[in-house]
């Protein structure tokens, strides 16, 4: 089975239950698997967060309402070496989407919005350049990621605002990508901008809506939605990325201070939400309309590898697939050392977590996939044919290593002396360009950045220290010319044009 096989799978059957002291329960459900082995589903997994080189993982199994199995597996912090426990909380980066809809369907049960309204009748200054953006575009089209809006990651990622809304005016600078409903694209500013709406039509933040509207109602007292009180907290893992052969911890991914921090049985608690019809705090019919196929993401035939896996389709803020016949809701995450995924299957009303604090990695799903066929009865893979792909950050650079060295291969042409100063770029902000004691700076308003000379005009993005950002330094590289520089934050290069000549040294 290869790497791509591992983008929706996960269920599982009744097994030992957690009570609330956190003791084992037997629990007789109908349906239960008698031939699941759960002491050597545990040691599987272990082994396979041992070939991850993961620092811990953390699975949950729930079943008609019951958590019927929950585990924890390695270290919560490397350093000092603490054990992850079922208490350990971990980033799900993009499973928050999840929430962003489930708010959006308590709005619209309250009449506080419709799914049938633009955006801008609900965000102050959104206006778009765009006469399709500014027509056609709905609410429902931002929860089905048809909206068309551009991407603006490189835009709101290296120039960040301190609120959501501040984003909206940048919309003048971009036009649509497609036309709006014409076309499925994954797309976060689609939920940022539905972050802004929320918070626009009940002058509340984010994080304050999630906790009187989700969280409490449904149980989950070891969630946190602020990266602030992430971070203050003991149970809190730390984030690693992969450098070479070791992992090394990563900053805390800081958007707008309002994701989702949560533990494992907190995110089966979640999944028991919609597998219940909301469980009275999601409406249950924009609960359907959430897990049903809104748009089609890939409608091809099935590969022969994976010939009982095909339609993938988006509902609002979730994912579906069909699975060897099975019907499967998720969604993924991963930032900033940390990756998830979450997934459940409505017909059998069992669903699984799978959390890690190993970022760019696929062991979540992996660890699901697993689960999901063991359960199911399902053919299985081999515990070590699973592939093990994590992605590799780039190295940080020490005090020697960020000092400019210019490639005597491909000369730079231009005056270094010349280089220091701001530049700026309509959409998106203002670059500073340093020359401090041989070394190259590039500073925007996230994090400092070192210029490393790769050919002619052309220079590499690296750091001497982890930045607050889930972006992959390797892919980003910044180009000079006389009085601008360029840097590949989009489908084509963005230029900014030297608005400052004084030299910075």
């Amino acid at each position: 089975m290869n790497a791509a096989a591992f983008c929706i799978f996960v269920s599982a059957c009744a097994a030992p239950s957690i009570t609330e002291g956190g003791d084992i329960a037997e629990v007789d459900t109908p349906w239960q698997a008698e031939t699941v082995n759960w002491d050597q589903t545990t040691d599987d997994i272990n082994r396979l967060v041992e070939r991850y080189n993961a620092p811990s993982a953390a699975v949950a199994v729930i079943s008609d309402g019951e958590i019927v199995y929950a585990q924890s597996f390695g270290l919560q912090e490397i350093e000092t070496h603490t054990p992850a426990s079922l208490e350990t909380m971990y980033a799900v980066g993009s499973i928050s989407k999840t929430f962003t809809s489930a708010l959006i369907g308590t709005l619209e049960n309250e009449g506080k919005l419709a799914l049938t309204d633009h955006p801008s009748r609900h965000v102050h200054d959104l206006q778009f350049r765009s006469e399709e953006l500014s027509a056609n575009l709905s609410v429902a089209n931002l929860l089905s990621q048809t909206s068309g809006l551009p991407r603006l990651d490189g835009s709101y990622v290296f120039f960040p605002e301190k609120d959501q809304v501040d984003l909206a005016p940048r919309f003048l600078h971009f036009g649509a990508s497609c036309r709006v409903g014409d076309c499925w694209s994954y797309n976060n500013m689609n939920f940022i901008m539905l972050d802004m709406i929320a918070e626009s039509v009940t002058g509340q933040s984010k994080s304050q809506m999630l906790m009187d509207r989700l969280l409490v109602g449904a149980g989950m007292k070891s969630t946190v939605s602020s990266t602030e009180a992430f971070s203050r907290s003991a149970n809190a893992a730390t984030g690693y990325t992969k450098a070479g052969d070791d992992m090394r911890p990563a900053a805390t991914e800081y958007l707008f201070g309002e994701q989702v921090y949560a533990t494992a049985s907190d995110m089966a608690r979640w999944l028991n939400l919609w597998m219940t019809e909301g469980g009275g705090i999601i409406p249950a019919d924009y609960v359907q309309r959430a897990i049903s196929m809104q748009a089609i993401e890939n409608g091809s035939a099935p590969s022969k590898d994976e010939p009982g896996a095909y339609l993938f389709g988006y509902g609002y803020g979730w994912s579906v697939k069909s699975v060897e016949g099975n019907f499967v809701v998720h969604h993924g995450g991963n930032e900033n050392g940390f990756s998830a995924q979450i997934l459940f299957v409505p017909a059998s009303g069992i669903g699984v977590v799978t959390l890690t604090n190993q970022q760019d990695s696929i062991l979540p799903y992996v660890v699901n996939d697993l689960l999901l066929r063991r359960n199911l009865s399902l053919p299985e893979t081999g515990v070590d044919e699973y592939p093990v792909v994590v992605g590799t950050s780039a190295p940080l650079l020490s005090d020697t290593t960020a000092k400019l060295n210019l490639n005597r291969d491909a000369p730079f042409p231009l005056e270094l002396t010349t280089l220091p100063g701001r530049y700026s770029a309509p959409g998106y902000g203002t670059i500073e360009i340093r020359l401090d004691d041989d070394v190259l700076k590039l500073r925007t308003p996230a994090a400092d950045f070192v210029l490393s000379h790769r050919e002619g005009t052309v220079f590499s993005l690296g750091t001497t220290e982890s930045v607050p950002m889930g972006i992959n330094l390797d892919f980003f590289e910044v180009t000079f010319e006389e009085d601008s520089l360029s840097m590949n934050l989009a489908s084509e290069p963005v230029v900014f044009e030297k608005s400052d000549a004084q030299i910075v040294r």
